[in-house]
This record gives structure tokens, C-alpha cells and sequence, in this order.
């Protein structure tokens, strides 16, 4: 007997082809359980591979075992007269032939009826006797989609950096670089800038940047990368138009690493940011944006570090990063964002831990020093609207100072935030 002959009486190419045909119609299960349940996209991928696992398994199987009425057995153990393989070959005809119906029957069910929609056709599109449209019955016109919003062209996604340090730890550097230019863009008005939460789940995404595009709602994407060695930093900018994937500007940083040169660059990408979209800056703005918060470098990692540990939102979090405040306002007592972070971590410790009234009077300590420096800056505001809210429930008063700090900082997700809480 060949070996073709042999396959075939052993029933290894039916088994494959009822294999095949049951694969396909989970297959079709699958998408439709994942749509109805809104499962995860990978499961289809995950039951894809699974089943092309499996195949060669089930002929191997198939090749290898004999089912009798005595049970599974290996096929070299069966003796050829005593073989069964014939019934269970009509078994597996009957079986491939109801697997075929139902792949049939779901064809005719996809082709046509899950997919129908209503059309409304227009009076004027159809032609139809007088004496007929009296008599017809009238037909309910299904409305039109909405169209979708139209996309702000001077909207932005700063998707979050890339980390190329040599030293793996260094990622709150690359982050807080990322979280500051959000901040800076965020205070020029007419431009409409993704919030930091939002853009944070793109990070090593593999989705292409029309698909992000779509997802965020915005026009215009920009990717970054940071890389610090020793006492130079080198930073990498390209902005993107999403929907053509076209490149509207992009520049390389690659300089000393000092707090002048560091803030600087962020400048420079802002208002570079602003051109490329046709923003204009007011004159307030172009300040704000110039501004350099502290002149030390120590103190402003130290300040960065403090303001992941307090990302955390939790009590050991916001311990940590008071300890790293004051170590960076011990080094810069001037720097007026350290100083409002405390007051923050101040106020937030004080509504996590029972209300203790220490806390909120340091916290309200903390926001008078950083007043001292500067009365009128949009990170005060938000200080004094938590505290405000968290500390005496005092809306009114934290309303205020929040729409304060948004007038200043208009794109700041964060403050916006804030006022709907």
C-alpha cells in the first residue's frame, strides 16, 4: 500500500479537513464574541495561532492513533482486521458535512443580514406613478450619520519621549523633560494640547501615527527622543502631520546640560511648535514660555524625581517626593515650582490621611513662599484651588483660583481637571 493510500485509510485527510473547517467557523465565532463583548483585538490573533498550532498535532494524531470500540489506541498496536477505521471515516464524512452547513449557513447569514443597513432614498430619486404614491405606505427615512467633528489643525499629541540614556534610571529625566514641554505648550492659547494621561498609553505603542490621529482627535503628532550622557544632553523633536504623515518641522538639540540651555531648548520647541501650526503668541505667553524656573540643575532633578514619586498618589509617594523638595529647595530656595509642589504634596497628604490640620497649614505655608516670589503665576492658582477644595471644601474660592490658572494656562489638562472635580 503507498503512503497516499495510507493517509487516506487512516483518515488523516479527512481529519485535516474537518480540522480546517472548524477552525474557520471559531475563527468567525471569535470576531463575533469580540465585537459583542469588546474584547481585546489580540484575542483573534491569540485563537489564529493556538489553531495553527494544533493542526499539526490533530494529523499527527490522526496518523499515529486508531480509535476502537475498546478505546484510542496506537494504530501500530491494532491489528489491520480488526480495523475500524472505515466507520470512522463516515463518521468524519458525516461530520466535515454538518461543519460545511453551518459554514454555509453562517456565509449567507454575513452576506445578507449582519451587514445590512437601511438606505433612505431621497423623494426625488424615485420615479413613481401618481396613483401608486397615494396608495403607498409610507416608509420611515432613516437620518443621516452626523458627520464627524472637524479636527482643530492646531491641535497636538506629544507622545511620550523615548529614553536613550545610557543609564536606565535616568527615564524621569526623559519624562519630566516631556511633562515640562506639555506644560509650556499648554500655556499658549491657541493651541489645543493632548493632555499627559492621555498620550502616556501610546508609549512603545505600534499603532501608525493616522491611527493615534483618529484616537486622540488631533491634527498634528510630535515624537521626541532624550539622551543624557555625562554633562550633555541631546534632544531629538519632529512634528507630524497625522493624517498625512507629512513632517512640518523637526530639530536636534545637542548641548551642554545646563538649566539656561535645558529650558532654553524647550523654548525653542514651543515657539518653533507655535510657527509650524501658525499660533500666534502673545507677548505674555512668549515670557511664560522663557521662562527658567530655577538655575540649578541638581535642584531640578531633584524636582523631577520628586514629581514622579508623587505621580503614585500614594502617602509613601508623596513622603518621598516632600523629602525631595526640600532637598531641592535647600539647594534653590527661589524655585517657585518646588515650592508649589510641596504645598501640593502638603495638601494632598492631608486629604488621604485623615485630615490632619498640620499638613494643611503647611501646605498653606508652603503656597504663601512660593507667593513671595511670584504673585501671579498659573501654578500658584492650581495650588490654591486644591487647596481650597481639598482643605475646606471651599468651592467657591477653589473655583476661582482654577479658572485664574486657566486663563493663564489654557491647555493645561491638569486645571481643567481640577474644576470639573
Amino acid at each position: 500500500m503507498s503512503f497516499f493510500e495510507e493517509l487516506k485509510r487512516r483518515n488523516v485527510f479527512r481529519v485535516g479537513i474537518a480540522y480546517a473547517v472548524a477552525s474557520w467557523l471559531l475563527l468567525q465565532l471569535t470576531e463575533v464574541l469580540s465585537d459583542l463583548l469588546e474584547l481585546q483585538s489580540d484575542i483573534g490573533k491569540i485563537v489564529i495561532v493556538l489553531l495553527l498550532v494544533g493542526f499539526p498535532i490533530a494529523l499527527f494524531l490522526a496518523w499515529a492513533f486508531e480509535l476502537t470500540p475498546e478505546g484510542v489506541k496506537r494504530e501500530s498496536e491494532v491489528d489491520r482486521s480488526q480495523s475500524v477505521t472505515s466507520q470512522t471515516g463516515k463518521k468524519l464524512n458525516t461530520a466535515i458535512f454538518a461543519l460545511l452547513v453551518l459554514a454555509l449557513a453562517y456565509f449567507i447569514w454575513e452576506s445578507r443580514f449582519a451587514s445590512r443597513e437601511p438606505v433612505a432614498e431621497s423623494p426625488a430619486s424615485v420615479s413613481m406613478p401618481a396613483t401608486d404614491a397615494a396608495q403607498a405606505v409610507a416608509q420611515p427615512v432613516v437620518p443621516p450619520k452626523p458627520a464627524a467633528p472637524a479636527v482643530d489643525q492646531k491641535s497636538v499629541a506629544v507622545l511620550p519621549f523615548t529614553h536613550r540614556s545610557p543609564d536606565p534610571n535616568d527615564i524621569y529625566f526623559t519624562d519630566g523633560v516631556h511633562d515640562d514641554l506639555l506644560t509650556q505648550l499648554a500655556k499658549i492659547g491657541s493651541l489645543s494640547v493632548i493632555s499627559r494621561t492621555s498620550v502616556l498609553e501610546y508609549r512603545d505603542t505600534t499603532k501608525n501615527l493616522k491611527q493615534i490621529g483618529e484616537e486622540l482627535g488631533v491634527a498634528n503628532i510630535m515624537e521626541g527622543a532624550v539622551q543624557r550622557s555625562g554633562d550633555r544632553v541631546r534632544i531629538n523633536v519632529q512634528l507630524i502631520d497625522a493624517d498625512s504623515d507629512e513632517h512640518l518641522w523637526a530639530e536636534t538639540y545637542d548641548r551642554q546640560l545646563t538649566t539656561e540651555n535645558l529650558f532654553d531648548i524647550q523654548s525653542e520647541i514651543s515657539k518653533a511648535i507655535a510657527g509650524a501650526l501658525k499660533a500666534t503668541l502673545t507677548d505674555e505667553e512668549i515670557a511664560s514660555v522663557q521662562a527658567a524656573p530655577t538655575d540649578s540643575v541638581e535642584a531640578y532633578e531633584l524636582y523631577l524625581q520628586a514629581r514622579r514619586f508623587a505621580l503614585g498618589e500614594t502617602l509613601i509617594g508623596y513622603n518621598t517626593a516632600m523629602d525631595l523638595y526640600e532637598r531641592a529647595l535647600e539647594l534653590d530656595p527661589q524655585f517657585k515650582l518646588a515650592w508649589v509642589g510641596l504645598a501640593h504634596a502638603h495638601i494632598t497628604n492631608y486629604w488621604l490621611a485623615g485630615g490632619n490640620p498640620e499638613a494643611r497649614d503647611k501646605a498653606k505655608d508652603t503656597i504663601e513662599r512660593a507667593r513671595a516670589l511670584d504673585s501671579d503665576f498659573p501654578e500658584l492658582y492650581m495650588a490654591l484651588g486644591s487647596y481650597y477644595y481639598w482643605g475646606f471644601l471651599d468651592y467657591d474660592a477653589a473655583l476661582e483660583n482654577l479658572d485664574r490658572a486657566i486663563q493663564l494656562m489654557p491647555g493645561n489638562a491638569d486645571a481643567h481637571m481640577w474644576r470639573g472635580w
